[in-house]
């Protein structure tokens, strides 16, 4: 299959990666004006990188992307614990586990008070409910799933 190379004329503002970039697009079957769609998909990263939603989902994701995080959170799901219940869960140290439990609290998924020498850990629903209807919003604006049509 033959490939369309941008020339000079067309494309004096764009990187030698832009230029690169255009032609994989100018090649694929639907496009027809490959720097167009290209400065369109620029505009549409820079709104979806700005989205204040999106931006949670990440913040909330980079958080949970950690297994002995989502473990404090699974058994915060029952009671309340004590910082050192953590040590034995994970088989941690106490550094390594205030580490976690600070990425957490930052999160405003969890909420650490004193009872007597020790800290102990609560969820804070309102962080729960609020991603959890981020995400429902977002997921509910997909329209384009593998083997159904998109609605128009």
């Amino acid at each position: 299959m033959p490939t369309k190379d941008i020339s000079p004329p067309d494309s004096d503002e764009l990187t030698p990666f832009e230029i690169r970039i255009c032609n994989i697009l100018g090649n694929c079957g639907d496009i027809k004006d490959s720097i167009s769609h290209y400065r369109n998909l620029q505009r549409k990263s820079e709104q979806i990188r700005k989205n204040p939603d999106l931006q949670k989902i990440r913040s909330i994701f980079d958080v949970l992307s950690n297994f002995d995080r989502l473990m404090i959170l699974e058994a915060l799901s029952k009671s309340d614990m004590c910082s050192c219940e953590f040590e034995a869960l994970l088989q941690k140290s106490q550094p390594a586990v205030s580490r976690d439990l600070k990425k957490l609290e930052l999160a405003g998924l969890i909420q650490g008070w004193k009872k007597g020498n020790f800290i102990h850990y609560s969820l804070i629903k309102p962080t729960f409910d609020r991603f959890r209807l981020i995400i429902n919003q977002w997921l509910d604006k997909f329209e384009n799933w593998f083997g159904q049509q998109p609605k128009n």
